[in-house]
């Protein structure tokens, strides 16, 4: 069919004498909905019709985003907060107004249509703005609170998170932190299905996710420790073989990195005749639990560094003198791509950076005291 040709005397443009909004971004002028709009879908294509810009919401383009992101009806309606039978009737009806399909659908999830990515593409830099008003008015608004969820990996709250958000409180009287422990494996999913702002974890199994952006903090090793006058204290120089004889306090999920030198030395201490049968024998996510947990048995619990330093100054545990490669842990923040971070957000990155060197003081003089050498 023959393209028509465009017609300029029905082209819809932007009055000159009308200011752009100061929450838009400086390049918003070029987009779809500032710019020069043929009224003809036909004739310049790669543009939106003005008609078709028109008969679209706000609710329509988050839709959109959201299933091309999540590959999926079902994650992309646990995203929105929406039944998935809404979804597909909300999807169908879009669908319906643009006159063309916008996702593929089969059993293996929703690929996005030539029609859905330049809909995504026109549409993004108008999201964004909207994104980063709500973050202005949140953050003008003197009697309401603002909520920043911080999803983290339990040691790393208890090392350096809940002091970092407890230090934000008297700056940001108006904002609520919500700070939620789980596992390294679902803090990248919380932060895509936006349940939360930011991300704290060891990055030594996240890889390099192309939608996440990831901000590395210092190296903090791991300790092993007891309680005061435990038999293995006795020992001239007790290593990890000699620990695995004694009930173990750990994390259910074991590092990657872990995970073979722990079976090579619980291989050697059966050989010796002296492994403890359950392994771990107490399985706790919380190392200032495990730590607590020592003054009532024998077992042998592991710590970062910095909270093995505090229990040490309080007489309440002694440490191994053993340490190796694969007790590193590498933490790091981590937030979308793309995601607008609000000035509450940089100030509580900001504090975690604080903290996490402090971290790094404490652990330092713990090492030093042992007489280890601080890993480089």
């Amino acid at each position: 069919m023959r393209r028509p040709e465009c017609d300029t005397s029905q082209t819809l443009r932007r009055p000159d004498r009308t200011p752009r909004p100061p929450w838009l971004p400086p390049d918003f002028a070029s987009q779809t909905y500032w710019r020069a709009i043929p009224s003809n879908p036909l004739c310049c294509p790669g543009k939106l019709n003005f008609a078709v810009v028109h008969m679209l919401e706000i609710e329509d383009l988050r839709t959109v985003r959201a299933i091309s992101e999540h590959g999926s009806l079902a994650r992309a309606a646990r995203v929105l907060g929406i039944g998935q039978p809404a979804l597909t009737r909300r999807l169908a009806g879009l669908e319906a107004r643009l006159k063309g399909q916008l996702f593929l659908r089969d059993r293996r999830g929703a690929l996005p249509t030539d029609l859905a990515r330049l809909l995504l593409a026109e549409a993004a830099p108008l999201l964004l703005g909207l994104e980063a008003l709500e973050l202005r008015i949140t953050a003008l608004r003197g009697n309401q609170q603002q909520d920043l969820v911080l999803a983290a990996g339990t040691w790393a709250v208890e090392s350096i998170g809940a002091t970092a958000a407890a230090r934000m409180l008297g700056d940001f009287p108006q904002l609520r932190i919500r700070v939620r422990p789980t596992t390294w494996l679902e803090i990248p999913a919380l932060l895509r299905e936006r349940k939360a702002t930011l991300g704290l974890l060891d990055l030594t199994q996240l890889g390099t996710p192309p939608d996440l952006v990831i901000t590395p903090l210092l190296p903090q090793p791991g300790l092993f420790l007891v309680r005061p006058g435990h038999p293995l204290l006795a020992l001239p120089r007790p290593g990890l073989v000699e620990a695995l004889a004694w009930p173990l306090i750990f994390v259910g999920h074991s590092p990657a990195q872990a995970q073979a030198p722990v079976a090579a030395a619980r291989a050697a201490s059966h050989a010796a005749g002296a492994t403890h049968p359950a392994f771990p024998a107490l399985v706790l996510e919380s190392a200032l639990l495990g730590l607590a947990a020592l003054r009532r048995c024998d077992a042998v619990a592991a710590a970062p560094a910095v909270l093995a330093a505090q229990a040490i100054d309080r007489g309440e545990a002694v440490a191994l003198p053993f340490h190796a490669p694969w007790m590193m842990i590498r933490w790091g923040i981590i937030h979308r791509r793309g995601q607008r971070l609000g000035p509450a957000e940089q100030a509580f990155i900001d504090r975690l950076r604080e903290e996490d060197s402090a971290a790094g003081v404490a652990g330092r003089r713990c090492f030093a005291a042992l007489g280890l050498a601080w890993p480089a």
